[in-house]
């Protein structure tokens, strides 16, 4: 089995599917958002680079899929702009509403003992998790 396959295999059985609750919803120049919603389990297994699919309304079927920006003390941040019926029903969303969410879905990042000079870009969608990252490689 390859490291990749290792990780992989370890990951499993961390997603998980909840009804979470909206913390906070600011809204910041540009049309842009961040939603800040308490989900302790998903929090504590979060990882730079995973993200999580979320129901943005009971009418709307298809969940978005949004990378986590940051994951701390039981709540997850996201940062997104409201493009689409779905997002813009998202932005909508105040304090104390519930939302369903899966999380956390992917690998997110890997990094090599041998090099521990990192290199992080990101743009677009690719910022959140660059967040994340910034602070664990700080930590």
């Amino acid at each position: 089995m390859s490291a990749d396959e290792r990780r992989a295999m370890s990951n499993r059985g961390t997603i998980q599917l909840f009804d979470s609750k909206v913390l906070e919803q600011t809204r910041h120049p540009g049309d842009q958002f961040v939603l800040k919603v308490s989900a302790p389990a998903a929090a504590t297994a979060a990882r730079a680079g995973t993200f999580a699919h979320i129901q943005c309304d009971a009418s709307i079927p298809m969940r978005r899929p949004l990378s986590i920006m940051t994951a701390d003390a039981g709540s997850l941040e996201f940062l997104y702009r409201p493009i689409g019926p779905g997002l813009r029903a998202l932005s909508k969303k105040v304090p104390g509403e519930k939302i369903n969410l899966l999380a956390p879905i992917g690998n997110g990042f890997s990094f090599d003992p041998e090099r521990p000079r990192v290199l992080a870009l990101g743009g677009g969608v690719g910022i959140p998790p660059m967040l994340m990252l910034a602070q664990r490689l700080k930590d």
